[in-house]
Order: structure tokens, then sequence, then C-alpha cells
């Protein structure tokens, strides 16, 4: 749960009842934050603990987790496993409904914005798998390719290729130059002649111009058009300020009724269109798949019948969850790996590289994947954008910050130092609302068409809603420990 920022224990009080403890909103189906942990047996014991205290407003159970009591003024719908099955009440205390918006803090104004390079980040790096098990390292900076060829593979070894003392038989030329022979006999094996995999040798100038061509696909320039770079600059902004305007939970109702979401049904009818017409591979990455029951987006199509044949990857890094996916799993149609992992957008590419390519091992990426499903509740689309380095999924899902309205381009960004400590300290039952990213930074990054999501066509130009926005990150950020985390918002 989404902790206050005082954690006290809850006090012993009188069993009698209080007298204002009466039913003033349902909170079925959602999540409230900033409630405690009380172990309770079940929804009555919950419901009559927080009757007697007279300090606690809302109470909520799930048999899955536990029940939470305390105060809250932020109840809203979501898509984690606790809200699905969650029951609650206000018992005290006002709903939003009625209350209309709440303010906190001032308008502010903000300067330290820093121009964003995009050419800033150096030399890009890529490694593919070849056909005879050899290694391609890719290398690019700015428009110059270099590739790089693994010394070794399967008909390429130093016993054949090396003119070595005692070698029975004189070596065969296994390289096109005497450089590259020369350097991988002397450094590709150790003291002890043993194969050392991780050496290269440079093969750009050997390679004929489709082969360049291809390479060059593969990690393509950057080109930058430096007048529409100058006429619209992306921009970085670090700092706290107090937040300055909250959204009451009671927009998120439809027809006066709170919504629960439930993506467990989506990916299954998608997967009965495609199968219907066009030629698909039954494959599927799912990056943050928990235990894989609903409303995990792919759990429907994988349990049905029109999952029989498909074979994927459930990516999880909590050890216990995973192994719930694994026993869930193991009774479906489908074949689902278990990859312990906590993926980061530095190192994604390499993690995720010997599985991918063991579910294509007649292929060179980028792979033609059926579904891609990211849902880690951190950098999501940052890992997607690597991703795409290997893959091309037809259908991919985010869990998108909705929160961060259109036209604003919202993206939490990867500390090298700090992120790895804020994925160890992660709690699946605490929600961090400035994790993720918008809609309108995942059209923007993955190219996909906007216009049929302008449903911000009619409001206030968007600097109006910009300090907002940036104050309610940063001050989010700042109470759940994280203070300068990186982070972009622009428009």
């Amino acid at each position: 749960m989404f902790g206050s920022v005082l954690h006290l224990p809850f006090l012993a009080v009188s069993a009698a009842p209080d007298a204002t403890c009466s039913v003033l909103e349902k909170l079925d189906g959602v999540q409230c934050y900033g409630l405690e942990k009380d172990d309770m047996p079940d929804a009555e014991a919950c419901m009559e603990a927080c009757c007697r205290d007279t300090s606690c407003e809302v109470w909520q159970f799930n048999p899955m987790f536990a029940c939470y009591r305390g105060k809250s003024s932020v109840c809203m719908r979501s898509g984690d496993s606790f809200a699905s099955g969650s029951v609650g009440e206000r018992l005290r205390g006002s709903a939003f409904a009625g209350n209309g918006i709440h303010w906190f803090g001032r308008q502010q104004n903000y300067a330290e914005l820093v121009d964003l390079d995009p050419e800033a980040f150096g030399p890009r790096e890529l490694v593919i798998q070849g056909l005879d098990g050899e290694s391609y390292r890719l290398w690019r900076n700015g428009a110059r390719l270099e590739v790089d060829i693994s010394c070794w593979s399967n008909s390429r070894h130093p016993q054949g290729c090396c003119d070595w003392p005692r070698t029975p038989t004189p070596p065969r030329p296994c390289w096109g130059d005497a450089g590259m022979a020369e350097h991988c006999c002397k450094d590709g094996v150790s003291a002890d002649r043993k194969f050392l995999y991780n050496v290269y040798t440079r093969t750009t100038p050997f390679l004929s111009h489709a082969e360049l061509a291809y390479f060059e696909r593969l990690l393509p320039e950057e080109k930058i058009n430096e007048a529409n770079f100058n006429a619209s600059r992306t921009r970085w902004a670090s700092g706290w300020h107090p937040p300055d305007l909250l959204c009451p939970s009671a927009s998120m109702a439809i027809d006066g009724q709170r919504a629960t979401v439930d993506a467990s049904t989506v990916l299954w009818p998608l997967a009965v269109l495609l199968a219907a017409h066009m030629q698909i591979t039954g494959t599927f990455v799912n990056i943050g798949a928990g235990t894989c029951l609903p409303p995990d987006p792919l759990y429907q199509l994988l349990a049905s019948p029109e999952g029989y044949g498909f074979l994927g990857l459930a990516v999880e890094g909590d050890a216990t969850r995973l192994k719930r996916c694994e026993v869930e799993m193991a009774s479906t149609f489908a074949t689902v790996v278990p990859v312990h992992l906590t993926l980061n957008p530095i190192d994604a590419v390499h993690q995720l590289l010997p599985f991918l390519g063991a579910m294509f091992p007649e292929a060179l990426p980028p792979w033609p994947l059926d579904f891609l499903v990211v849902d880690i509740d951190g950098v999501d689309c940052l890992v997607v954008e690597e991703l795409m380095q290997l893959v091309r999924p037809k259908v991919m899902q985010l869990e998108i910050a909705f929160h961060f309205p259109p036209p604003f381009r919202f993206s939490m960004h990867w500390d090298s130092e700090k992120s790895p400590r804020w994925n160890d300290e992660y709690d699946i039952d605490r929600l961090n609302p400035v994790s993720g990213c918008s809609l309108s930074y995942a059209l923007h990054k993955f190219k996909m068409p906007g216009n049929y999501v302008r449903e911000w066509f009619y409001a206030p130009h968007p600097a109006t809603a910009f300090s907002r926005i940036w104050s309610n990150i940063s001050s989010l950020n700042k109470e759940i420990g994280r203070e300068d985390v990186p982070f972009t918002l622009d428009f």
C-alpha cells in the first residue's frame, strides 16, 4: 500500500462500536492509499476493527493480501491484483465525491531546464548471434559503423585455425586476413589454451555491400534534423516542489459507479483476430509477469484452447511470485518458460538475448514476436525501447500512467547507482504513481498514431497544467524516498 508520512501502530480501543460508525461509501474493487496493514482474518473482522477505532475512516480487505485500514483521501481503480479482489468501506471522514478539487501548495514556474542533446549518449552497441555459433558486435558512433566478429564459432576453433607447436596438421585459413588470424590465435585463448569466447576481431573492411547494408538496418544511424530539434527541444529537469493539484478519485467513476480494471481478457481476442488474418509465430514475452494470474493480460489466451502451441517467457524479479506463475502455467495449453530476472534499460538486451535466441533458433534479430507485455512499475518504456533492437512485436501492451494526460510526455528514467536499490525495495502492494510512462510519451517513442486519443482537445493550453503536473511528480518522489529520481516531462 502507498504508506502515509507518519506510521504508528494501531492503539488498543474499547470493544464497543462507535456511534458514528456507518457506511458512507462502498470501496469494492478499488485501492485506497495511505492505509496501514492490520492482521485480521476476514472482511467482517477488518470492518469491526475499523468501526471500534475512532481514528479509522476507511477499511479494505483482500483475502490474498490482508486487512488495511486507517485514513485515505485517495481511492481509485487499479490494475493491481489487490484492487481486483478487494472489498471495503468508508465509515468516517469525507469522501471525495461532492468535495470537488483539493488544492495543495502553490503554483510555480520552473527555470532549471537543461537541453537534452541526442548525441550526448555517445556510441551505441549491439550484439547478435550468427548461424554458426559466432556472435557479431556492432558499434555505432554517429555515421560510423564498425562490425566485429567473435574469434571462435562451431567451425572455427584454435586447434584447426592456429599454427601452434605440436599441431598435427597445418592450420587452415579461418579468416580472410592474416592480422585477424594473428589477433585471435594470440588474444583469443588463455594461457592454458582454453577458448576465450568474448574476444572479437574487426571484420568491417571485409564485408560485402549487402552484408554491410544488413548491419546498417540493425543499428541505423540516428540522423537529427537540427532545425526541428532546435525548434522543439526535448528537455530534462530535476528538483522538488510542493504539489499543486490532485484530481479526486470520484472522477474515475463511470455512470456514478467505480470501475475496475481486468486486463486478462484483452489479448485473447486479438490473438484470434491475428491468427485469422496473418501468419503468427505463437510467441510472447511477458515482462513483470508476477503470478501470471488475472489480471495478467496473457492469462486468458494461454489458458484457452487458442493458446495451444504458444511459446514464451514469463520474466519476473520476485522468485516467490514467479514460482506461483510456473505452477499455474503448467496446467495451461502453452509452454511458458520462467525467467528470474529484473530487467533494466542498460542491460535488457544482453539479459534477454539468450532466451529469445533459443525461441528463434533459425533466425537473426529482430525476431517476429507476437505479443510483448511489459508491466514492471518502473522504467517500462525505456526497457521496451531497448528490446525493440531484438523483437518486432505485432501487439505491444504497456501499463500507461494515465494520470499524466495527453499531450504531456512523461517517463521515469534509470539511475545506474540508485535504481537497483529502489528495485530491491519494491513493494507490489505500494503504488508508485510516478513510475512508467504517459500515453503521449509512448505514442511519441513508438511512433503510434495519436489522432484517435485526442480527448484533451477542449482542454486549456498544456502550459497551464505543466507546473501542476511537475510539482505532483517531484513531491510524490520525495514522499517515497526518491527525491532526486530523474524523469522527463514535456509536451
